[in-house]
């Protein structure tokens, strides 16, 4: 009698088969999963530098100069951390653009801190060309003479942020990843 051990043909197909189809599921989440990873680090950055925002805009009224709260208006945020993103390339000014993805530069013409976005495929942006994200550090306060424009001796001066400068979101499929 002589009895063979190991697999036939179809059932070696058959576990190809089935191993194919988790490797797409498996590589679908992967995707899923770096575009939430992506759209987590930009999030976790900006409130770091609202934060620091915040302790500057401390630290300077503890100090008595309030008045140099508004000279961070539209500054460059990442001068306040102690600790500078490995992804941040520092300062342009030269009207050159930057694409490469995944990074972030403070273009001091335009004022704003950019992130030039990793995995766009499912991002969206009002902006044209290269998808990014822009902020930029706003003065808060109070216009008391209603002139829509900070005024050193009549407005109070109530803190700062970090805004976006346009309109952007991440589409990740909720069936895939759930989200806050």
């Amino acid at each position: 009698m002589n009895q063979q051990q190991g697999f036939t043909l179809l059932e070696l197909v058959v576990v190809i088969i089935i191993i194919s189809i988790l490797g797409l599921f498996a590589i679908d989440r992967i995707f899923a999963i770096r575009i939430a990873a992506e759209q987590a680090a930009v999030k976790q950055l900006v409130g770091t530098i609202k934060s620091a925002l915040g302790l500057e805009v401390a630290r300077l009224a503890l100090a008595g100069k309030m008045s140099a709260v508004a000279k961070l208006d539209k500054s460059n945020p990442l001068l306040l951390l102690s600790q500078i993103p490995n992804n941040y390339i520092g300062e342009k000014n030269n009207g050159k653009k930057i694409t490469d993805p995944g990074v972030w530069y403070f273009d001091k013409k335009q004022k704003t801190l950019v992130y030039n976005v990793l995995y766009s495929e499912n991002f969206k942006t009002t902006l044209k060309g290269l998808p990014r994200i822009r902020h930029r550090i706003k003065l808060v306060y109070n216009d008391r003479n209603k002139n829509r424009r900070f005024d050193l001796r009549t407005d109070g001066i109530a803190g700062l942020d970090l805004v976006p400068q346009d309109k952007f979101s991440w589409n990740v499929n909720e069936a895939v990843i759930a989200r806050e």
